[in-house]
């Protein structure tokens, strides 16, 4: 198949992308703008013009300005907001990015603020209208180009993202003079413009986006967080929709599988000042999990809480142990709350063996989204979750399953589960060593 790709430049405030499959596998990109209006842009001494028709921003006679002040303006002409929006179809996704490119042009007696002087400061706007907070960062061109949107060297790149479905992200952009930089030292009548520019080409397929898989003994043999010291030290795990990496993580990697960027993870301070960590991952949209997610969540023991929102198990085969005790320490777990979403899809998992064993912790858990259909093993599925007191999984079908054995032993407290009679009858084999008093068939 011949795929036709075309570099997407946005010279408007008000930007659309557009992918449209034509057939099965030709690609096109358009945009429009708006307007030719000249906005004008003041923070203090500064002067920022922004030309839709041309998409230059410009700084005029220009004094230091620290962080604080050059990150902070909302006063109406101290900054400016633009859209990118996309519509889609099929399974395919746009990868994109913000760059914005030095077109200073001096005459007569102007000079040329140089770049290292010169801070971008780029935020995404929430539904609410409230800024996702990033850091503001020097000019500065990159020597390579990004083959995967489209943008070429020579270039300061802001962001990058990739947008799947019908999407619509908000930016908002300030630039302002380096604090440490004094303009009147170089003798005045200096100024500095770039050009905002997006590039965009059709992006990764979902198997391109899986991250990769833990392995049930390559937790033991990790190169990201799954280290002995993260796992001890982790006391929660978070997902989101987007790959960025905010500044001051204390370290971060490519978890995906293909090394390509679409799916990153990080680790910073959780603010208790007891030199523990919070874990996110991230990947545009959503997450591709890996076919097998044996061992995945499984040791960290003093996390409390698995926010798994924005995670896709739709390729997802094999779960077990995913949320269970290190095999090796037995340490139990402390999570007590574990969040799913519509994305975690268990269609096609076949083996749930230990998945939540010594989940001593877990309060509750909701099982609605689990489609049980293809499963085969459930062995100590639930094994020593001793917090669990009743237990819904009317939409449980186990009729593929062969081995429930100890699936609720050590569940101490347990004394409800909820099942379809006509989809399960649990055995004694599940049960045997637990608090279940009463099976409530419907």
């Amino acid at each position: 198949m011949v795929k036709a790709k075309k570099e997407l430049v946005i010279i408007g405030l008000i930007v659309l992308m557009i992918l449209a499959l034509i057939g099965v596998s030709y690609a096109a990109f358009n945009y429009s703008a708006t307007g030719t209006k000249l906005n004008s842009i003041t923070t203090g001494a500064i002067t920022m013009r922004y030309e839709e028709s041309d998409n230059i921003i410009n700084i005029d006679n220009a004094l230091p300005t620290k962080d604080s002040a050059g990150t902070t303006r909302l006063k109406e002409g101290e900054y400016f907001d633009f859209t990118i929006s996309s519509e889609i179809s099929g399974d395919i996704n746009i990868n994109y990015e913000i760059s914005a490119k030095d077109v200073t042009v001096v005459e007569g007696n102007e000079k040329k603020i140089d770049g290292s002087n010169i801070k971008l400061y780029l935020t995404r706007l929430t539904d609410d209208g409230e800024e996702e907070l990033m850091s503001p960062r020097v000019y500065s061109e990159e020597s390579t180009t990004n083959s995967y949107t489209g943008r070429p060297s020579g270039e300061m790149s802001l962001y990058t993202s990739s947008m799947s479905s019908s999407e619509r992200n908000r930016y908002r952009l300030r630039m302002y003079v380096d604090e440490g930089y004094n303009p009147q030292g170089d003798g005045g009548n200096l100024k500095f413009a770039v050009k905002i520019n997006v590039y965009g080409k059709d992006g990764l397929s979902m198997e391109d986006r899986m991250m990769r898989t833990a392995g049930s003994m390559a937790i033991f043999i990790p190169t990201d967080f799954h280290t002995d010291e993260i796992r001890e030290k982790a006391t929660s795990i978070v997902t989101k929709g987007d790959t960025v990496i905010p500044e001051g993580v204390i370290e971060s990697w490519d978890i995906s599988e293909k090394q390509n960027g679409s799916v990153i993870a990080y680790i910073e301070d959780d603010g208790t000042d007891s030199g523990t960590y919070k874990v996110t991952i991230g990947g545009e949209g959503k997450i591709i999990a890996n076919t097998d997610m044996s061992y995945y969540f499984a040791g960290f023991e003093n996390c409390t809480t698995i926010d798994l929102s924005y995670l896709d198990t739709s390729f997802t085969t094999n779960m077990s142990d995913m949320f269970a005790v290190s095999p090796i320490t037995r340490a139990t777990m402390k999570v007590k709350q574990i969040i799913f979403s519509d994305f975690f899809n268990t269609s096609q998992v076949t083996n749930m063996n230990e998945m939540f064993y010594g989940c001593t912790d877990l309060e509750g858990i909701d099982l609605s989204s689990f489609d049980t259909s293809k499963v085969e093993t459930m062995t100590r599925m639930f094994h020593s979750c001793r917090a669990l007191t009743k237990l819904d999984l009317t939409n449980f079908d186990t009729s593929n399953v062969i081995e429930t054995l100890q699936m609720f032993d050590y569940c101490d407290n347990l004394t409800e589960i909820r099942v379809k009679r006509d989809k399960w009858t649990i055995p004694s084999s599940a049960i045997s060593n637990s608090g279940v008093t009463d099976f409530t068939y419907i």
